[in-house]
């Protein structure tokens, strides 16, 4: 066996060691694509594989707790409170939300990876529930805003889940 070769096996092998202590330690790690984030929302949340495009990221998480989507925002918007702005007009816009009904906050996660974090209650379009949303804002590796959408039922809030999505998210 040629020395490249077994250079290359002993990479392929340190690799597949480091990916494996990896899943160990972050077995809850979910990375969403293509918009190349991750948080760790801990368990209890199935992955549900979605068609990707070019704005909608797979997987989407659900559990008893709520839905967890990502979204690739438009390219013109790389500035994430910008884009929260811009999210929030449109949301009262389109009549989802009443524009008194934002909180807003910016947040830095443990990677150090700024964002804007806004949430509303408003009520679901196939009923009168009232549901939370839960919008984390940031960029990519490639100066896109990524948006993580945490949305639940007003009773199944999860504020520890909330603190996890800001201190867990991370560019991949």
């Amino acid at each position: 066996m040629s020395t490249r070769l077994q250079v290359r096996l002993v990479i392929a092998c340190v690799a597949l060691v480091i990916f494996a202590i990896v899943k160990m330690i972050n077995p809850t790690r979910v990375t969403f694509s293509p918009a190349n984030m991750s948080i760790d929302p801990g368990k209890g949340w199935k992955q549900l594989k979605i068609p990707a495009t070019s704005a909608v990221c797979s997987p989407r998480l659900v559990s008893k707790s709520g839905m967890i989507n990502a979204l690739v925002l438009n390219e013109d918007l790389t500035d994430a409170k910008a884009a929260a702005e811009k999210l929030q007009t449109s949301l009262v816009t389109a009549g989802k939300a009443t524009a008194d009904a934002f909180q807003q906050q910016e947040f830095t996660t443990e990677s150090g990876l700024p964002g804007v974090h806004f949430s509303y209650t408003g009520k679901s379009a196939n009923s009168e529930t009232l549901l939370t949303s839960h919008q984390f804002i940031t960029r990519n590796m490639h100066g896109r805003c990524i948006s993580i959408s945490y949305i639940t039922s007003s009773e199944q809030e999860s504020s520890a889940l909330i603190a996890a999505i800001m201190k867990t998210l991370r560019v991949e």
